[in-house]
């Protein structure tokens, strides 16, 4: 660990306090202890594939409560979500070749090291958070190779983005951006759920196996679609920390920001959440309505916008401000609002209109001999 303390030391923005010896101690046992937990994470992920190629009915939380070692440490699974989640604050972060070096040491030679520590990690998030990663079929598999890996927040912020169709590229840079630009990407101003609902936009709940980040906006319909999001009580410290990540690293495009800005500007109030929820948009599973109201209000208030160079929702925030800009949708909206809310109303909106049509032509028929008389 000495003989890294220079790159330890470049790895953090602030000067690391504490002297060489106090650096390495405190290095070797965080990293030791990640460690331990990704290789647990590990050899429970190949327990339950073995598991399922042999059809066994078992969960992950069955193979987890018979690990002695597991037991013994954590206790129960809750607790070890809460590890679990602290290992991901920014605050929190190693270097990973940290981790990378102590698995060199501690293993005997056996794969790769990088490979390894990823493939843990993976599994650790999958396992914390699995609406997060959710992926298509076409993209089941992602490579990691090549890809320099910063430390476990920056690994689980990648995992994120590639969980997108189309994904986002890891290695690319962000290109340079002008003011005027600039001033382009930024994400716009939406109107609430409440609000685009009067408008007549429609809200769908998206592919449960697509990324959350994947929203659809059928412009021709007014269908808005949004993937479903889970919310626990760690949620909150997960993409406060992935925003933050977003906000201090140069090499991001914004993307869970953008996200949270969005969905900032659909729920300002229980009620707009209430009506993302009952379409199972949202999960709320905090069970406090004006808790999970306030969830992106409170993580969006500090956000630095000028960040985003690239918003990946520009173009369809456009075009639902644009279907909500058209009187025509807000009059075929208010209609059938006011007059097809229920099928009693409709019936009756059905009946006075087929009266009013027999009215017409009874009119018609006797007003037409007086102007045309027969010879």
């Amino acid at each position: 660990m000495k003989l890294l303390e220079p790159e330890i030391r470049a790895a953090y923005s602030e000067d690391v306090r504490g002297d060489s010896d106090c650096l390495a101690v405190n290095m070797l046992l965080d990293g030791c202890f990640i460690l331990q937990r990704l290789l647990k994470a590990a050899r429970v992920g190949e327990k339950n594939a073995a598991s399922s190629s042999l059809g066994s009915t078992s969960s992950r939380q069955e193979n987890i409560a018979q690990d002695d070692d597991w037991t013994q440490v954590f206790g129960r699974v809750r607790v070890w979500q809460l590890v679990a989640t602290d290992l991901l604050l920014l605050e929190n972060q190693i270097p990973f070749f940290v981790l990378i070096k102590l698995f060199e040491l501690l293993s005997s030679g056996d794969g790769e090291p990088q490979d390894t520590l990823v493939k843990g990690s993976l599994r650790l998030f999958r396992s914390l958070c699995p609406h997060m990663l959710q992926r298509s079929a076409a993209n089941s598999e992602i490579d990691y190779r090549g890809v320099h890996v910063h430390h476990l927040l920056h690994l689980f912020y990648l995992s994120v983005i590639q969980a997108q169709t189309p994904p986002n590229n890891f290695n690319q840079s962000v290109p340079p951006t002008s003011n005027n630009q600039l001033d382009l990407d930024l994400p716009q101003w939406m109107p609430c759920a409440k609000e685009l609902m009067e408008a007549g936009v429609k809200f769908r709940k998206g592919k449960k196996e697509d990324s959350f980040l994947d929203i659809k906006f059928n412009s021709h319909k007014g269908i808005l679609k949004i993937p479903p999001l889970r919310f626990y009580d760690f949620s909150d410290k997960l993409f406060r920390n992935l925003i933050a990540f977003e906000q201090t690293y140069p090499d991001t495009r914004g993307d869970i920001t953008t996200y949270a800005i969005f969905m900032d500007c659909l729920v300002n109030t229980p009620e707009d959440m209430l009506i993302l929820h009952l379409r199972h948009i949202i999960v709320n599973q905090i069970n406090v309505e004006q808790d999970a109201s306030r969830f992106f209000n409170t993580n969006c208030a500090q956000v630095v916008r000028s960040s985003l160079y690239n918003n990946y929702l520009k173009k369809l925030m456009k075009d639902v401000n644009d279907y909500r800009g058209s009187k025509l949708n807000k009059w075929r909206a208010t209609l059938a609002r006011k007059y097809f809310r229920n099928p009693c109303v409709t019936m009756s909106v059905l009946a006075g209109v087929l009266l009013l049509a027999m009215t017409m032509l009874q009119t018609f028929f006797t007003v037409y001999p007086y102007f045309h008389p027969s010879k």
